[in-house]
């Protein structure tokens, strides 16, 4: 029976991540169409519309002469255009040919159809289950916060310092910080205090101050509620809670994701997805610096393995607009091969009025391109191998 349990937990992993699978090729199909829409907008020559490297799976081709491919390899896809990599000077629609501000559009389109379909990712998880700020579920008599805080109420701070995720400060950061600043250790005597035990060890619970910034009622205040701080038998601190013992009953004391309503999932949706905008770039700047090792990123395959367990957990609308911003600010990054790069070079040839060299942007972009496959490649293995 155990082994066939466990065949059937790979076959069913092995479903998940033919679902990442499709998630990672559909968010290239939203970029790449960026590409094509504009160029069939601005009358653009197209030769091939492909999802996906590689040898063709499935390939069809329209009257109009156009191919639509599904390749092999889903670590990208591509919209060809008429001499794109070429001086195109035989064909007025080569690419090469068209005016620098349509090139830029079109290079520009496929990111900015990923913001686009990140906002509104950014609105389905809003709405449906909150992501940053936090709701009191439930506050029953027996709580420290019993009276003060009240069902319903919307956390958005703590001491006045407002939860906000591109900073890592969730609620729970936001209370550690705190705590750590104002009460890192017990003055007096701590075994006087509340104790319990945990892995063989002694610890106790000492009630706590604290200001809660909340939205009751449409109305933003504060209120002076209490959290029990956790010391260890050295009066140092070890932690936090929000229950009047170290037993978690959400009868008692209950709190989650704040689910924004509709017009407010309208509202908050583009603002939402900017801030993740930033915190790509913020992430992106710490790992030029050095604050971040290279071992927090991951290539394709890091990637669908995400994917699949968030699948797995039903949790996939989390990572949606995370995927789809990262794809959106990371094409309009100045490096070869990607759009950004591109769009820098077009941007170069309006102003001084003539091409560079065609030969020396698709060297660039070769070795460009090489260097970013194999740059995923190691991040992958680096996953796995750490």
């Amino acid at each position: 029976m155990t082994n066939l349990l466990s065949v059937s937990s790979v076959f069913t992993y092995i479903g998940y991540i033919f679902i990442a699978i499709l998630v990672l090729l559909f968010m290239v199909l939203i970029h790449e169409l960026g590409h094509y829409i504009a160029g069939k907008a601005l009358k653009f020559k197209i030769n091939e519309f492909s999802v996906g490297f590689g040898p063709k799976l499935l390939q069809k081709k329209r009257k109009n002469g156009e191919l639509i491919s599904l390749r092999a390899f889903p670590l990208g896809g591509y919209c060809a255009f008429e001499g794109e990599n070429e001086d195109g000077k035989e064909s007025p629609d080569a690419f090469n040919n068209q005016k620098p501000w349509k090139r830029l559009i079109v290079l520009f389109s496929g990111a900015f159809f990923n913001f686009l379909s990140a906002i509104i990712f950014s609105f389905i998880l809003l709405l449906s289950s909150g992501y940053d700020l936090v709701e009191v579920k439930n506050v029953g008599d027996t709580s420290i916060n019993a009276g003060i805080l009240q069902s319903g109420d919307m956390i958005y701070g703590i001491e006045h310092n407002q939860i906000d995720f591109v900073n890592d400060d969730y609620i729970s950061n936001l209370i550690s910080d705190y705590l750590n600043d104002e009460y890192s250790a017990y003055e007096g005597d701590i075994s006087t205090e509340y104790s319990f035990s945990k892995d063989n060890k002694t610890f106790y619970m000492v009630k706590t101050p604290m200001t809660f910034n909340v939205r009751r009622d449409g109305e933003y205040t504060s209120v002076e509620g209490y959290i029990n701080t956790i010391y260890n038998d050295k009066g140092e601190y070890a932690g936090w809670s929000l229950m009047s013992t170290h037993e978690e009953d959400i009868a008692e004391f209950n709190i989650g994701n704040y689910k924004y309503s509709f017009w407010e999932s309208v509202r908050e949706a583009v603002p939402f997805t900017c801030k993740w905008a930033w915190k790509v770039l913020v992430i992106f700047g710490q790992l030029i610096t050095g604050q971040l090792a290279i071992t927090s990123l991951g290539g394709p395959v890091t990637t669908i393995n995400m994917i699949a367990n968030f699948t797995q957990q039903n949790l996939l609308v989390l990572l949606l607009p995370l995927i789809a911003v990262n794809l959106a600010v990371f094409n309009l990054l100045p490096i070869p091969a990607l759009d950004g790069f591109q769009m820098i070079f077009v941007t170069i040839e309006w102003i001084r009025k003539k091409p560079i060299k065609r030969e020396l942007v698709n060297m660039i972009n070769n070795i460009g391109l090489f260097v970013l496959l194999g740059f995923v490649i190691v991040v992958d293995i680096l996953q796995f191998v750490l």
